[in-house]
């Protein structure tokens, strides 16, 4: 393997955790976010990037952007059963962006402060010819939910609709029409914190579906050790045409929440609104999916950087 492609992200990342001391009463690189036990809490640390045209194109409105880079960290904190309190945020920029623009970014990025109750403690700015933004969120929990917490003969749910983030991103590259639901998933996600009580008293391991809901159940399935059976017809998918359902459980930034409780839990959480029951967990070690009876075998499971 002469680079970084040949290693692929999950290689970088396993060779990057192998370097470095795991730390002690603590949980570090593996998950959606770092756990600190702190005090009579738990402190959760992430960080993302978005770069321009990488992860948004370069006329993405950027108000709809400042909601995209806060909802994808809170995301995070959500799959990790808490609440985000704290964020540094670093800023990559070009020298002839106008002013305009900038304020625009802010002002909608402290509404959306403001609305979860987050507060700018810092950050850093820097020169680039691309747009690159770097937040770093701090949250609180008496109780992580971790990928790595899930056992065999457990339910398997995920919150929302899938596909639509996907619909939208293809719709935005290609130009062609495509329902406001779905350029608003691409443009604007929103984070599935409305969600997080009524989950967090039930699941067992969670994770939220930034990458592709398949490639996402594998983290479940190799952090706990355990398979999976997912049933295709049991998700709720994005209605547009544009894409193959395959294309919408791979593609990823759907950010909602994929996660396994057990059976006995069932009745209560499928009385919760905008939850469904999409499979199963076993001691296979394998992700299987079917459609109708037939097991599926997909090209991809969903997005890789490398």
């Amino acid at each position: 393997m002469n680079t970084i492609k040949d290693l692929g992200e999950f290689g970088l990342i396993e060779k990057i955790k192998k370097l470095f001391d795991n730390p002690e009463n603590a949980i570090g690189i593996g998950d959606d976010c770092a756990v600190l036990p702190f005090d009579k809490t738990n402190l959760l640390v992430t960080v993302d990037t978005l770069i321009e045209n990488v992860h948004f194109f370069s006329n993405h409105p950027m108000d709809k952007l400042a909601i995209k880079a806060i909802n994808i960290n809170i995301s995070d904190i959500v799959a990790c059963g808490g609440y985000p309190k704290w964020a540094f945020l670093s800023l990559s920029l070009n020298p002839e962006m106008k002013t305009s623009s900038l304020e625009m970014f802010f002002d909608s990025l402290q509404k959306n402060f403001s609305k979860n109750n987050i507060f700018l403690l810092g950050g850093n700015t820097t020169k680039d010819d691309k747009l690159s933004i770097n937040i770093t969120l701090i949250g609180e929990t008496d109780k992580p939910i971790l990928r790595s917490s899930a056992k065999a003969n457990q339910d398997v749910y995920v919150t929302g609709k899938i596909g639509c983030a996907a619909c939208g991103f293809f719709a935005l590259k290609n130009n062609v029409t495509e329902s406001n639901e779905c350029l608003e998933k691409f443009l604007a996600p929103q984070a599935r914190i409305d969600l997080i009580d009524k989950i967090k008293p039930y699941a067992t391991a969670m994770i939220d579906i930034s990458d592709g809901l398949l490639q996402d159940a594998m983290h479940i399935c190799t952090s706990s050790n355990i398979g999976m059976d997912i049933f295709l017809e049991n998700i709720n998918l994005c209605e547009s045409k544009h894409l193959s359902n395959i294309d919408k459980i791979t593609f990823g930034e759907d950010y909602e929440l994929l996660f396994c409780a057990d059976k006995k839990h069932r009745n209560s959480l499928l009385e919760i609104n905008d939850i469904k029951l999409i499979g199963y967990t076993n001691n296979s070690k394998k992700l299987i999916i079917y459609n109708k009876g037939e097991i599926i075998i997909p090209q991809k499971y969903g997005f890789k950087h490398f």
